[in-house]
């Protein structure tokens, strides 16, 4: 038998579900040359592994990144990418995750990050 004076001692936490939307911070050089070999990290928060997150870059999308950590992530700048300001956003994109708890699969469910303009020159 439980103590009513016990229970009545104990806080209940409120739970909360995690925010699975990315934000960039910052990313590691935000200019290069067309046509050049350019690897791009990105810090900020919210990046997920096994080819959850991608980047877009303009209209460049769906690009395949490096993932170091959910604060870490990196990509390789399309070499056919013309000259021009370019938008990078971090996309997580969930293809049915099931969720046991609630015996529900969430389908396509895409969440977009912050964007930062990205320019080659």
């Amino acid at each position: 038998m439980i103590n009513s004076n016990i229970m009545k001692q104990c806080k209940r936490a409120k739970g909360f579900l995690p925010s699975f939307t990315p934000e960039i911070y910052s990313l590691s050089v935000d200019t290069s040359l067309a046509g050049a070999y350019s690897f791009v990290g990105i810090n900020g928060n919210n990046f997920l592994p096994n080819g959850i997150t991608t980047v877009n870059f303009g209209s460049y999308k769906n690009i395949p990144v490096t993932y170091s950590s959910s604060f870490s992530i990196a990509f390789v700048v399309p070499s056919n990418a013309p000259a021009g300001n370019y938008n990078v956003v971090v996309i997580n994109t969930y293809n049915s995750n099931y969720s046991r708890n609630i015996n529900n699969f969430y389908n396509q469910n895409t969440n977009y990050s912050n964007s930062m303009i990205y320019t080659l020159t």
